[in-house]
């Protein structure tokens, strides 16, 4: 049996975006199971109906690998939790998950935990590398902007491109709402009003 999971970490964001990805991979929306607001710990009413129904052979498909667990810890705890109860994992954003990395962990039983740290290492710097693309993007069009006579400052407008870098730092929990406000300049309406400009894109992809 496939089933599918999505997850969001904040009010202000969509699950349709992963719910779209996962229904044309193939998965029947009765079989996805989702959650919004997720708690401090892996303890959420999707994940826990999913995995009191699934079993050995069957398949999970998520969007994003970290749509599994806010953070390093509890990626790494369902990944191998999967990999024990032989239920396949697929990632649509990593194609390569399974067969370059969970399949060398089931090879590799023994070192599981050794194995699991890799693999996060390995996401992690993938999400790093994507965010640094953002910021020499947007550092790249502020130079091209002074160039062109374009000021920056206080009264100026803040690129949704720009903001994308602080709010994923607030998704990877590295800052907290308020801060960003601070560091941007903006007031709280603003920064729920790029949050929902964001989510609009997103939904539209």
């Amino acid at each position: 049996m496939t089933y599918g999971y999505c997850r969001v970490s904040t009010k202000h964001q969509s699950l349709q975006r992963q719910i779209s990805a996962l229904i044309k991979y193939g998965i029947n929306e009765r079989f996805i199971f989702s959650d919004k607001y997720s708690g401090k710990t892996l303890d959420r009413a999707g994940l826990n109906e999913l995995t009191s129904i699934i079993k050995p052979g069957d398949k999970i498909v998520i969007k994003e690998i970290d749509r599994l667990g806010r953070n390093r810890k509890e990626t790494k705890e369902l990944i191998i939790y999967f990999i024990k109860n032989d239920i396949e994992l697929i990632c649509l954003d990593m194609p390569y998950l399974k067969e370059f990395i969970i399949d060398k962990i089931k090879e590799s039983e023994g070192f599981l935990e050794i194995m699991a740290n890799a693999l996060l290492d390995v996401i992690l710097e993938v999400a790093q590398q994507e965010r640094k693309r953002i910021v020499d993007r947007t550092s790249e069009g502020r130079k091209r902007a002074v160039l062109e006579g374009r000021k920056f400052g206080r009264n100026s407008k803040l690129s949704l491109e720009e903001f994308k870098v602080y709010y994923d730092k607030f998704l990877m929990r590295e800052m907290k709402a308020k801060d960003i406000q601070k560091e941007l300049n903006i007031s709280k309406q603003s920064y729920y009003n790029y949050i929902e400009r964001l989510n609009n894109i997103n939904n539209e992809l």
